[in-house]
């Protein structure tokens, strides 16, 4: 080292002295489609027979140093393009040269064939011509993208979108998306644009982490809604369209192996998965069946710790076009993950009401550990056949499955002063919960397309689509015991003795019947083509619902440790009937949705203004039966329910160049609410009981956009936008104050204040020969009035509770939300790198009963990094870290956390900002991967 400074001085003489003496020119220049303007990235500029060699980047640009003085010959070579020799003369060896390279297709080359623009299937040159085309305002990521960006589920990559904010899991994955800040019940999900149900056991929303992205050909997130869409989205579509079959042979395959930070570093808690009872004693030996202990299989809690296995990442791509002239095409593509993570976590569990002046109390602080492993698979195969230019059919299929395996273990202390003696003392509570869920989705879908006459088509598609969830015997096993301190000051803990065994049943099936049919009609009116479109859907829908539950009581004091072996007398079962009858989780809903439309499109001046317009109409039929009914509803065990939305909407394009237009659209939508919702029910929840509302009303919203686009060359695009919603009834979860049910009861309510939501969006994609950035950045402002409680001391410590309102952001809903990335794409090289910033500003978490007591998750910043190099012809390596920066996410109460200074000394622990209360604080680690790549196309 002493040695290199030692002759650093000269380094930098020579370097400087030889850059003095070495005169060259430099050529560089743009090669672009002289009909078109777009850049013709990758094409090979060659100089003097390939002595200098330079290849284009993706603005279409080329720089070949070096030059001394003299004549060059240039050419340059792109597939199907015809380039004309060009002479080159650097007569100034200091000097930077500029040579513009306009190209045309070869048309002898294209033969007598039709020339149409046909961007690949996935890649970004089509999804920018979607997005520049399409009648709807939407954001897309192409295939292409996806693939290079360091996610591996459809959740990860929604985070990605423009006005795309994601919901967390406890392992901190993203599962449910918001759109424009409006939380997942707002927002519905299609494939190839057929509505599919969810696995969830409430709601209609689906979670958006159990689709694989290597089925994926692009997502859409599709903003605004025309009279052809289905209309219950307030925020947003979220379109996964799958791989179609290509016109050759295509073979994609990935293989990939990796392990998160946590897994590697800590122990992974595993469980007998042999031990679940897939179904319960009621279901086993019918309703008259008195359970004892030993129905129930031990070998569930025979937990084990171990090493953590690496995570598995496999997919599978094949398609081609078959027959004479290619009439029938076809692709299978399958997708499975086999992954491990453990998530550690902080959390602590509020009071069942604050102190006086609404002073936050917590009862309790919970360290939890997960170790989770989770499978996901999908299989997607289509079929298509084109009888004649007229008339085609397809016939498509996808399943998908995701497994998660959990074992959440908690260790339970009392935080509070007044029954924590001194540090370490008091009672302390271990939970292992044991769980599987499997959730499933399946769909099928026959669509064929017919050209009846020169200006009239028919569309139709049927489709039959079934969502599953099954959780069978989850466990909770809760044990305890109690420290205390001896008159030495030592620590002495009781023995840790067996509280009770909990055993859950839980699962769920939707399943949907629906028809389309679409009819397009464009005849010549005064000259001008006008297109009339009119068309009708009908669904019907079955969804039922099962839950039952045992708890096993210990009678003695059986310690926990020889729980495993203990015998029968010792334990009994708390309701041997379990508590199927008159549970109103055990409960059945049909649903029928008939929609019809009119809905049309024109030109005017100068065919530079489209406009498209319309209304569509919904008439919604649902029923529900449950067993049972509280006895605070003037209801039955059954309810039908009836009503019909008229929803129309006008969208203006105006086209100021071939590359930009500005768009204004209206339109009116509403939001269903969940199936359970509306089922009346009572029961406790985690932290509060929770109730059904019979009388729950759907949300009705205005909607405005307005946006300017430009998108200047090849895949670079500029997008600035505006867009206001005014949502009538909206739903929120609010305290229950009908002098009947608790104080402490949450119930989704229509607030009789309108919700406003309105903000910002602006989209930058650039490329600078190598170099690329894309970004966005979404501004969100929404607002909501409802009712919240108070607590006032009034005498000694009696409380008096008040009702006050409180306005508020929408739940889930950023001011703020980012995405940067950085991109690095060297073909010559064969070498692809992302470098990506996400970042989401506060937003409520949870929404509390109780004035300025909301749970605020903190601003989160992610950074991921991926790399891909080509090494063959076919063949890559990639690589990907997420979460590059480990970022712990918290969440917290904007309190101060000085006022938890109690009498005895003691303070409330893992604080660390005087301002704020963490209330939960996770930690995910690192996760990393590494693979190999095979594509052929």
């Amino acid at each position: 080292m002493h040695t290199f400074f030692k002759y650093l001085p000269l380094v930098i003489l020579s370097t400087f002295i030889s850059i003095g003496v070495s005169y060259s020119a430099t050529l560089k220049g743009k090669v672009i489609d002289k009909r078109s303007g777009e850049p013709l990235a990758g094409a090979i500029v060659t100089l003097d027979s390939n002595k200098f060699v330079a290849e284009a980047g993706l603005d279409g640009s080329y720089t070949i140093p070096g030059l001394q003085k003299g004549s060059y010959t240039m050419r340059v070579m792109y597939s199907s393009y015809v380039f004309m020799p060009v002479v080159v003369k650097v007569d100034d060896e200091n000097k930077v040269l500029v040579q513009d390279v306009m190209a045309e297709q070869d048309m002898h080359f294209l033969g007598e064939v039709e020339i149409t623009a046909k961007a690949k299937n996935g890649s970004d040159e089509q999804a920018r011509n979607i997005e520049k085309n399409s009648t709807e305002l939407m954001n897309i990521l192409s295939a292409k993208t996806i693939e290079l960006l360091p996610d591996n589920t459809v959740a990860d990559v929604l985070q990605r979108i423009s006005g795309v904010t994601v919901q967390r899991n406890a392992n901190g994955e993203p599962r449910y998306a918001d759109i424009r800040g409006m939380d997942k019940r707002y927002n519905y999900t299609t494939i190839d644009g057929i509505k599919i149900p969810s696995p969830d056991d409430k709601m209609r929303y689906v979670p958006m982490d159990m689709f694989p992205n290597e089925l994926l050909d692009r997502v859409e997130v599709i903003k605004t809604l025309t009279p052809s869409m289905e209309a219950d989205a307030i925020g947003g579509v979220m379109n996964l369209k799958m791989k179609d079959a290509p016109d050759h042979l295509v073979v994609y395959a990935t293989a990939a192996t990796g392990m998160s930070e946590n897994a590697m570093n800590q122990g992974f808690e595993s469980f007998v998965k042999g031990g679940q009872q897939e179904k319960d004693p009621y279901q086993l030996n019918g309703p008259a069946y008195n359970a004892t202990p030993s129905d129930f299989n031990k070998d569930i809690i025979r937990n084990k710790t171990a090493p953590t296995m690496p995570n598995g990442l496999y997919s599978l791509t094949l398609g081609n076009r078959f027959l004479k002239s290619k009439k029938l095409g076809a692709i299978i593509s399958g997708s499975y993950q086999n992954t491990y993570k453990i998530t550690n976590t902080v959390f602590f569990n509020p009071a069942s009401q604050p102190g006086v002046n609404n002073l936050p109390e917590f009862d309790d602080i919970e360290i939890r550990k997960y170790s989770t492993r989770e499978q996901r698979g999908g299989v997607h195969a289509k079929v298509d056949y084109e009888f004649n230019k007229k008339n085609s059919i397809s016939l498509y299929g996808i399943f998908i499955q995701s497994n998660m395996y959990e074992d959440r273990y908690i260790t339970d202390t009392t935080v509070s002063g007044q029954n924590r003696p001194g540090p370490g003392l008091g009672n302390v509570g271990f939970k292992d919960r044991i769980s599987t869920r499997k959730d499933n989705t399946t769909s099928g879908v026959l669509e064929g397309n017919h050209l009846l006459l020169p200006n009239l088509k028919l569309q139709w598609k049927g489709a039959i689509s079934k969502a599953t969830r099954d959780i069978p015997d989850m466990t909770t096993l809760s044990t305890g015991l109690n420290i205390t301190q001896d008159t030495s000051g030592n620590k002495v803990a009781s023995p840790n003795l067996l509280k009770s065994i909990g055993h859950t049943w839980e699962n769920n099936k939707d399943h949907d019947e629906q028809g389309i049919v679409n009819l397009t009609y464009t005849p010549s009116i005064f000259g001008k083509e006008v297109e009339f479109m009119a068309g009708g859907l009908y669904r019907h829908k079955e969804r039922t619902s099962y839950y039952n539950d045992y708890t096993v009581n210990n009678i003695g004091n059986i310690p926990a440790s020889s729980l495993p072996t203990i015998d029968n007398s010792s334990l009994t079962v708390s309701d041997p009937l379990g508590t199927w009858e008159g549970q109103p989780l055990n409960s059945n809903v049909t649903e029928d949705i008939t929609a019809g439309y009119l809905q049309f499109k024109f030109h005017l001046l100068d065919n530079k203004l489209q406009v498209l317009g319309g209304a569509r109409i919904e008439n919604t039929q649902l029923w529900y039966a449950t067993p049972t009914v509280d006895a605070h509803y003037a209801v039955g065990t059954t309810a039908s329910y009836y009503y019909t939305d008229v929803l129309p909407s006008l969208h203006l394009k105006y086209a100021l160049e071939d590359n930009q237009a500005l768009r204004l659209s209206y339109f009116k939508s509403i939001a269903r609410p969940g199936y359970f919702e509306m089922v009346p029910f009572n029961y406790a929840g985690d932290y509060y009981s929770e109730l059904g509302n019979p009388y729950l009303d759907r949300s009705h919203a205005d909607n405005v956009d307005m946006r300017y686009e430009w998108f200047p060359k090849g895949i670079d695009q500029v997008l600035v936008g505006a867009f206001y919603k005014n949502i009538q009834d909206p739903i929120e979860l609010n305290v229950n104050r009908n002098g009947k049910i608790s104080a402490s009861s949450l119930q989704p309510q229509n607030e009789p204040n309108p919700a406003v939501n309105y903000g910002a969006e602006m989209v930058l994609t650039k490329y600078f020969h190598y170099w690329g950035i894309s970004a966005n950045y979404t501004y969100t402002h929404s607002a909501i009035t409802t009712p919240k409680l108070y607590n006032q001391q009034t005498v000694g410590s009696s409380y008096k509770v008040d009702s006050v309102s409180e306005t508020r952001p929408l739940q889930g809903q950023a001011a703020h939300v980012a995405n940067i990335a950085l991109i690095y794409k060297n073909p010559k090289l064969g070498l692809d790198a992302h470098f990506s910033w996400q970042y989401t500003g506060k937003n409520i978490a949870f929404v509390s009963a109780y004035q300025g007591l909301d749970y605020w998750n903190r601003a989160a910043s992610y950074f991921a990094l991926s790399l891909e190099k080509k090494v063959y012809k076919h063949v890559a390596i990639y690589a990907k870290i997420n979460n590059l920066f480990n970022f712990h996410p918290v969440v917290e109460l904007e309190q101060s956390s000085k006022q938890f200074t109690y009498p005895n000394g003691l303070f409330l622990p893992y604080q660390i900002d005087p301002n704020n209360i963490i209330v939960q604080r996770d930690s995910y680690g690192r996760s990393y991967l590494i693979g190999i790549r095979f594509k052929m196309d």
